[in-house]
């Protein structure tokens, strides 16, 4: 793939590339004649550019998702998990949801982490059902 076909530079995508194959930030400095610190400041930069598209494209996805309701403080995880279920099939026309209730618990604990405290919600979020049955938070 061209760099000229993602946010990232030629030399990140390098760097990643031979990071991703285990090579030290030593070895890659080594390997192409410059210092530690600047494989670190490329690679972290890298890193950056790519969370960016991430964030990118999951804004997009969210203006594509049709279903959206809200996990109000102190909604017990397995009951996320049934208004779920409840709200694809009513709300969505009968969208199949892609994850079991054990998966899909998981999925959403690990989504919005941060509002889930020992299986309740602490601080409110929204849930997105996609089109293809995935699931969102926002």
């Amino acid at each position: 793939m061209a760099a000229n076909d993602t946010t990232l530079t030629e030399r990140q995508m390098l760097v990643l590339r031979l990071r991703h194959d285990g090579r030290s930030q030593e070895a890659i400095a080594a390997k192409l004649g410059t210092t530690k610190q600047n494989i670190s400041a490329i690679e972290k930069m890298a890193r950056k550019n790519v969370e960016r598209s991430e964030n990118t494209i999951k804004f997009i996805r969210m203006l594509e998702t049709p279903i959206w309701f809200e996990a109000a403080v102190g909604t017990r995880l397995d009951d996320i998990v049934g208004m779920i279920y409840e709200s694809a099939d009513s709300e969505g026309g009968g969208v199949h949801v892609r994850h079991d209730g054990v998966a899909l618990a998981s999925k959403v604990r690990n989504l919005a982490r941060n509002q889930i405290r020992h299986r309740v919600v602490v601080t409110s979020f929204e849930i997105g059902i996609t089109s293809d049955g995935d699931v969102m938070v926002r």
